[in-house]
């Protein structure tokens, strides 16, 4: 295969190439005839986990054509949902309707030598499924259906029999109903999940009449009694739960597919009363003030793992493992289990891979449990295409899916001990103990919150008062709870308030968000937030929005308080338009030394070169304060023709100011300076001893410029510091206040980016067709242009038609050796600085 290329010997370990060769018969010469047989004689695979015996090609275009959901019978029939109305073009000559076929394997030889055609009549079909109870359920992008004993029957009687209908003029194909998955200890209930259905309103209706409704808040899942009663909403702030799966012990998971330009593909562990923090209300993008993908908003919940792009189908193999599909990045992936608190953290290995043709979705179990089945969509086109594929995976040993017995599943608490858990660090705890307290709205004060002295306990309980407000029929009960929590000293405690306003468009309380602006101790979140919640009150949504603008005129509005301006300028990207370098010019004129502060620190990271001459000026100007002089001259590193104003700068008498002079000098190679030698990256106590070295407390402002030095420590490049900065790699604003993390903690990950790293940074390797090898971490996936971003820091685009190979490695994009060209005083420093949460 062409990763040979990429991979030696040692380092390609025990991976087993397997070439299958394709399914030739004449079965369905009516197909034949249709798509002709055009697929290759072999199909290069690689095998990635010891548990597989053996992979074949079950079934192959033309006998069946994009497949999407796959059930198995008891008799070991393989029931395949074909797929003809999904985007399809003009010129497709498949059936009308999609079908669901059959395949048996009559001679045991692990290919299917028999098909026949069980239902035909459906649209946009997503997925499929075989209950306990012997009936095949089916979902399509509209309604849940059931076909009644369908594993005794060779035809269906007629049409399924419809259990829940959703009416809505949403119509794209694969963001409505999906992801059926059934607990085989609770075999009388059906989960289901729903996309974003691109914010149009929808009506979910259960076979007793209950009724369900919402439109812009996002994806959502589901469950009811497998004959369409008793529907209930478990989760919502999905972007597409497409795939869903029970584990032994009756936890509920879901891939979301797929979060548009906000990467990864999250695998989520769904709870009654869940918010995984996706609103459509506020655009596609998810990049929206007021919308989160890691659980960092009160109320919400992150992922327990990532998940490979275009993340399809989920399944459970065996105790505390799951499987996954990624339709885009060409694999099925294996998920380990570990316990943390009431949730759990996914790991994530290779356990099956294939070139670009090679497209997983949905998964099935033979009934013995030694075989597993999925099917294969083929090609990237999204339009229906005439291919498909049904692999088979001959396993060493059944799979385990024995139910384990299942404890209490913490789905309801007394009221007391819900308000016991509203301060717990463990935001599952949290989460449940908010959807108990939403279930007794009569036992809830509006001003309840007041009574705790945990800010997590007050933001929890205001959450639970803003879920019952919008809800449960109950509007403006508790709405006179906003404007103390828009008083509250904890930024969460505020955001609630904001974002209340903004879900429910409360435009009375517009002029306690503006009395909220006047605060002095606002965060970039506070900021932001409460800019997007005016724009969503005055334009009825907040869709796609930027603050950029509204922020520069906050910024450059002397009425405005000094607090409010200067935190404005921070959060304003140095690359934005109207932040030109005469705004910032005129800005440094500013007798408010904060506001005069902030431009020349978006003036160091501006990409104009002319930017040069203002932060010279004030670098010379004695009149300034020291901390601005200093940030002038690290702004001056990668400008040249000021070599003889630095070095009359390092006889300056202040110490600050002759420092950075000559540390700007040694980073444009003017001087040398003597270094002590760096140990080795895993060498951890010879990094301590190092810093040891260092006399006396880190300087935070030597710190903090060293964090957005474009030539030394260059942090910002991915990174974010309260508002300031990329963010790329996590935002590090706030790592001061995590009780784990101390200076060893940092010195371990700066100088070992690869000692441990979330799933959802390990970058990408690409192939290119040119032969060019490229590394970078993805950033954006819409288009035929695939964004990364480089270990520089620096965006480039794919075309993704350009890529031949690709493959995740488990090494970070973040730089090895940042701290090599570093003494021992400014490796202190900028750890003083991480620590410190420093705002100034």
């Amino acid at each position: 295969m062409i990763w040979n290329r990429f991979l030696g010997a040692a380092t390609r370990g025990c991976l087993v190439l397997l070439t299958v060769t394709f399914l030739v018969s004449d079965l369905a010469a009516e197909e034949d005839a249709i798509w002709g047989s055009d697929e290759p004689t072999h199909f290069d695979l690689e095998i990635h986990h010891p548990s597989i015996e053996e992979v074949t090609l079950f079934a192959s275009h033309p006998q069946i054509v994009t497949p999407v959901g796959i059930a198995v019978a008891p008799d070991g029939r393989v029931f395949v949902q074909e797929n003809h109305t999904h985007k399809r073009e003009t010129k497709y000559k498949g059936p009308d309707k999609d079908r669901i076929l059959v395949f048996e394997d009559t001679d045991s030889d692990g290919i299917a030598d028999k098909r026949s055609v069980f239902y035909e009549g459906h649209t946009f079909s997503t997925d499929l499924l075989f209950g306990p109870d012997g009936h095949l359920y089916v979902s399509t992008r509209w309604f849940i259906g059931r076909f009644p004993n369908a594993a005794d029957k060779a035809t269906a009687d007629g049409d399924p029999e419809k259990l829940v209908v959703c009416e809505t003029d949403g119509d794209y194909p694969h963001n409505g109903v999906g992801g059926l998955a059934i607990d085989p200890a609770k075999p009388d209930w059906l989960a289901f999940g729903f996309g974003e259905n691109l914010g149009a309103d929808y009506r979910f209706i259960g076979s007793d009449g209950t009724e369900l409704s919402g439109g812009a808040e996002g994806g959502s899942t589901y469950r009811c009694r497998t004959d369409g009663s008793q529907l209930e909403r478990l989760s919502t702030g999905h972007w597409n739960a497409f795939g869903m799966a029970y584990d032994l012990k009756g936890n509920l998971f879901s891939t979301d597919n797929d979060p548009n330009a906000t990467p990864p593909n999250r695998l989520l562990h769904v709870i009654p009363g869940a918010d995984f923090g996706y609103e459509y209300r506020y655009g596609r993008s998810g990049r929206h003030p007021l919308v989160c993908w890691y659980g960092e908003n009160p109320g919400t919940l992150g992922m327990i793992g990532a998940l490979g792009e275009a993340a399809c189908g989920l399944i459970s193999y065996g105790p505390g493992q799951l499987l996954s599909a990624s339709w885009t990045d060409n694999r099925v992936d294996l998920h380990g289990l570990t316990p943390k608190g009431e949730s759990f953290v996914a790991s994530r290995e290779p356990f099956l891979s294939g070139p670009d043709d090679f497209r997983p979705v949905h998964f099935a179990y033979s009934p013995d449990r030694t075989e597993l089945y999925f099917t294969d969509w083929v090609k990237i086109s999204y339009p229906v295409h005439g291919h498909g594929r049904i692999w088979r995976v001959k396993l060493k040993q059944p799979v385990d899916l024995a139910p384990r017995p299942r404890g209490d599943d913490g789905s309801t608490f007394s009221f007391d001990d819900a308000m016991g858990r509203l301060a717990s660090d463990d935001p599952y705890a949290q989460t449940r103990a908010i959807a108990s307290l939403v279930s007794t709205p009569d036992l809830l004060d509006p001003m309840g919150w007041q009574h705790f002295e945990s800010a997590t306990a007050k933001a929890s309980y205001a959450v639970a008062l803003k879920r019952i407000d919008n809800g449960r029929g109950h509007q403006g009960r508790f709405i006179e709870a906003i404007p103390s929590l828009l008083n509250d000293p904890d930024s969460d405690v505020r955001f609630v308030g904001i974002k209340w306003i903004a879900d429910e468009g409360l435009d009375q309380y517009r002029s306690d968000l503006q009395r909220t602006l006047e605060r002095g101790d606002l965060r970039p979140r506070d900021l932001r937030s409460i800019v997007a919640a005016l724009a969503a009150i005055s334009e009825g949504d907040g869709k796609e929005f930027s603050p950029d603008q509204t922020l520069l005129d906050l910024a450059v509005d002397p009425l405005k308080p000094a607090s409010l301006r200067s935190l404005a300028l921070r959060n304003i990207r140095a690359d934005h338009p109207g932040l030109t370098v005469k705004v910032l010019g005129t800005l440094v004129q500013s007798e408010v030394t904060a506001v005069q502060r902030e431009a020349v620190r978006s003036l160091a990271l501006h990409p104009k070169p002319d930017r040069a001459k203002v932060l010279a000026d004030v670098a010379a100007d004695h009149s300034i304060d020291s901390v601005t002089r200093a940030d002038a001259i690290a702004g001056l590193v990668d400008s040249t023709g000021f070599d003889d104003l630095l070095q009359r700068l390092t006889e300056d008498a202040d110490a600050a100011v002759s420092a950075e002079a000559k540390r700007t000098l040694v980073a444009q190679g003017l001087a040398q300076r003597k270094l002590d030698p760096k140990p080795d990256v895993d060498d951890l106590s010879g990094w301590q001893a190092l810093v040891d070295t260092a006399a006396g407390q880190g300087d935070v402002a030597v710190g903090r410029r060293l964090f957005f030095h474009t030539a030394l420590g260059g942090c910002y490049k991915c990174h974010a510091m309260n508002g300031r900065g990329n963010q790329i790699g996590p935002d590090l604003s706030t790592i001061h206040r995590q009780s784990d993390i101390d200076r060893d903690w940092l010195l371990k990950h700066i100088v070992n980016p690869n000692a441990e790293m979330a799933p959802y940074y390990r970058p990408q390797q690409l192939l290119t067709l040119d032969g060019e090898i490229l590394t970078g971490l993805v950033v954006g996936r819409e288009g035929q242009k695939q964004a990364y971003v480089g270990n520089d820091g620096v965006i480039f685009f794919v075309d993704k038609d350009d890529i031949e190979e690709r493959r995740e490695l488990m090494s970070s994009i973040m730089p090895s050796g940042l701290l090599d060209t570093m003494t021992a005083d400014e490796i202190r420093d900028l750890i003083a600085y991480l620590l410190s949460g420093d705002e100034s």
